[in-house]
């Protein structure tokens, strides 16, 4: 199916026309793009492929491998997704984002050999970023699952290592009822006798059988390796180092991410094998404690009012729970306003759920998407969820953010939350917080 191209080829022109080429947003499957990867001939885009896949914490885990390895003397290309405020921030080289005309250059080499196969907005976007790494020659693409794992286009390319974060459901529609039938999913991106990191302490025997019977050398979260605070106030790392036996040591600071999902990227790290590279697990601890994401339980301040704001890009049950636990543990003496806008297709009622007992105020808010779900739909799920806070209806996120900044105590803690798209419609009115 062949549109118009992009009238004047800048970036946003190419992401409209990437758009409309494909009559669904979403179309699992690896033909499409196994054919147009053949005809670019990116296949392998780097001497090390990194994938890493699960339904929370990837975007942290790809934050502290690329931050580890960049500063090496290795050349680092990183596919991520979604993005926050640019595009760009989904493909990056040494830690850069691309610029708008290397991404336009891969979009239309892309769009030169596709013929009439109709690709998916991400289809076309995996793409365009393997023909750049390749390119560019660098020394290890870390590439992110979209959605999934098995039918996904960055499955096109076997991974040297595979790392696979905690399963929760989420996207049912197309990967599974269950953790068992989602876990099956995302058991595709393993090769048989590639090494295999587990970041699900409580991983599903679909995904456990699947790595035994491909024969992948396997470390599990809480067995061989794990993080957790001392009670001096320290952290204990415990770290598995290639043919040792574990290793086990403390470092101060606490981690700007999940520990789970930092614990989990240092142990990927220690099995990346390339000339030049050596890591220790101090070395590695040491530079994953001090890594950040955008929008990962992220600390910021609103600056007009200067009112302490915490960004989550939680969409689902099991983010959400995680999200409660952590306000849980910080100290506050005000109120928690929550700013929210969801997607229609999430368990609303059991995001909500988690979240109510740290609540005070519910500012909901629509997106302008199709996906978004109404406002007054979602003031009767919150209600539907027995919570009985107040509940503020808002035509925009940025409304109800500036609402619930405007109101607040010096004390109160705001936190925007529900999506990528309810966080990115407001990170830019924060700024990041000193300390």
């Amino acid at each position: 199916m062949q549109t118009s191209m992009p009238g004047h080829q800048g970036l946003v022109s190419w992401l409209e026309h990437i758009d409309r080429v494909h009559p669904t947003e979403i179309e699992l499957g690896l033909e499409r793009s196994q054919t147009v990867a053949q005809r670019l001939k990116v296949l392998p885009p780097a001497p090390q492929v990194i994938t890493v896949a699960g339904t929370n914490g990837k975007g942290s885990v790809v934050a502290c491998l690329e931050h580890v390895l960049s500063s090496s003397t290795l050349r680092i290309g990183c596919y991520s997704s979604p993005h926050l405020e640019h595009f760009n921030e989904r493909i990056r080289i040494d830690g850069k984002a691309l610029s708008d005309s290397r991404i336009c250059r891969a979009l239309s080499e892309v769009e030169a050999v596709r013929g009439d196969i109709s690709l998916t907005y991400f289809e076309f976007a995996t793409l365009a970023t393997l023909w750049l790494f390749s390119r560019a020659e660098v020394d290890v693409a870390i590439l992110e699952v979209g959605l999934g794992g098995r039918l996904d286009a960055v499955n096109i390319v076997d991974p040297g290592l595979c790392i696979i974060t905690r399963i929760d459901l989420d996207h049912q529609q197309w990967l599974g009822e269950d953790r068992e039938s989602i876990a099956m999913e995302k058991s595709g991106i393993l090769r048989k006798g590639m090494p295999f990191i587990c970041g699900d302490p409580d991983p599903p025997n679909s995904l456990m059988s699947r790595a035994e019977a491909l024969q992948c050398p396997t470390l599990r979260a809480g067995e061989d390796f794990s993080l957790a605070p001392s009670e001096s106030g320290q952290w204990i790392w415990k770290l598995t180092a290639t043919d040792c036996e574990p290793t086990e040591f403390e470092t101060i600071g606490e981690p700007h991410l999940l520990p789970i999902n930092v614990v989990t990227a240092a142990q990927s790290l220690l099995r990346v094998k390339l000339p030049g590279l050596t890591l220790s697990p101090e070395d590695v601890a040491k530079h994953c404690l001090t890594t950040t994401a955008p929008g990962r339980q992220e600390w910021r301040r609103d600056k007009i009012t200067d009112r302490r704001v915490l960004l989550d890009v939680a969409h689902n049950p099991a983010a959400c729970a995680s999200l409660a636990r952590t306000l849980s543990a910080t100290a506050h003496d005000g109120r928690v306003r929550f700013v929210l806008a969801v997607m229609a297709d999430k368990k609303i009622q059991d995001m909500v759920q988690h979240l109510d007992s740290i609540a005070d105020i519910w500012y909901i808010a629509q997106i302008d998407s199709p996906r978004c779900l109404p406002v007054d739909q979602f003031a009767k799920q919150i209600l539907n969820s027995g919570s009985r806070h107040p509940i503020g209806h808002y035509l925009s996120v940025e409304q109800a953010y500036r609402e619930a900044c405007m109101t607040a105590g010096e004390s109160d803690l705001i936190v925007v939350t529900g999506s990528f798209l309810t966080v990115a419609a407001v990170r830019k009115l924060s700024r990041a917080e000193e300390g």
